[in-house]
């Protein structure tokens, strides 16, 4: 008897060693990870800011396969095909939909991603037009928009959610002077993450300070050029401004759409967050859970073969 319930408890830890989490846990290879990226056209870079998106890492993944598995699959003729009969769309029709965010059908690699920008786009229609609205009339080209709505993107969304309700409150408050209206320009940089850059070109660039600027008169007739740069130094963006800039009314406008601008982006983040969330964490969990019960089995048992033994 002593014997036969030893015999189980080796089993049973030998099983809880098998489905330890660190056999499901093993990163893809180096190797394998740069020929796949080579094989759809993507950086390390891109690999990781996709990643960080879904907040997973590639050790997350047990292997190549499973990450090739929850990424996607590559954007080919025939699926490109089948959304659009699922969307009733013509290509160019398709074009025109992704070009009122700057974007084009080179700019998605997994149709999976491809398919949510479209349904969320034709959903939500009527936010969608005046998102671009919005933008066009700031004076942004169609690339720059996308870049903007990408960083948008990128940023977390949650938080993102509750800036803009603060940000709101603000607003409503009306800004009623100069110091004001800066003071509330500088809290929208801050929630989106972008460094502007103003500067005017009189022969040469000179860069515009905020005294300058709230010097009264000092803008009539003058043209600032915005450059907005994201948190890694990149230009997103630029613009012409005028003394509109520092207008009460101004402020509250332009604000007023750039916070719908980024309520479209955590909207759009949560449609691609829980529809394409890469699944990692199933296989882990489940092998710990397993693993964690066959221990306690193993550990009841061993308690039990002693007391046996000792009668």
């Amino acid at each position: 008897m002593q014997r036969f319930m030893l015999v189980i408890c080796a089993f049973l830890i030998g099983s809880t060693l098998f489905f330890s989490p660190l056999d499901v846990t093993a990163a893809p290879k180096e190797e394998e990870v740069d020929s796949y990226l080579k094989e759809i056209g993507w950086t390390r870079k891109d690999l990781d800011k996709y990643l960080a998106f879904y907040e997973v890492r590639l050790e997350d993944f047990k292997d190549i396969d499973h990450l090739r598995d929850e990424l996607g699959t590559p954007i080919n003729e025939e699926n490109l095909l089948v959304m659009l009969e699922t969307y009733e769309l013509t290509k160019e029709e398709l074009e025109v939909l992704l070009s009122r965010f700057g974007e084009k059908v080179q700019d998605y690699t997994f149709i999976e991603d491809l398919e949510i920008a479209v349904d969320f786009y034709m959903t939500h229609e009527e936010e969608v037009a005046r998102a671009e609205d919005f933008l066009v009339s700031m004076g942004f080209e169609a690339e720059e928009a996308r870049q903007i709505f990408q960083h948008i993107l990128s940023l977390p969304k949650d938080v993102l959610a509750e800036e803009l309700e603060r940000l709101q409150g603000m607003l409503n408050e009306e800004p009623n002077s100069v110091d004001k209206v800066f003071s509330l320009w500088t809290e929208f940089m801050e929630v989106f993450q972008v460094e502007a850059d103003l500067h005017v070109e009189d022969g040469s660039r000179v860069k515009v300070s905020q005294e300058a600027l709230m010097q009264p008169g000092w803008l009539e007739g003058k043209e600032v050029h915005l450059d907005l740069f994201d948190g890694e130094g990149s230009l997103l963006a630029s613009a012409v401004m005028d003394e509109q800039i520092v207008s009460p009314s101004y402020v509250q406008s332009t604000g007023k759409e750039l916070i719908h601008l980024g309520q479209v982006g955590v909207k759009m983040s949560d449609e691609l967050y829980n529809n394409r969330m890469p699944d990692t964490a199933s296989v882990y969990g489940l092998g710990m859970l397993v693993g964690l019960c066959l221990v306690g089995l193993a550990g009841l048992m061993l308690l039990g073969a002693r007391k046996v033994r000792r009668a």
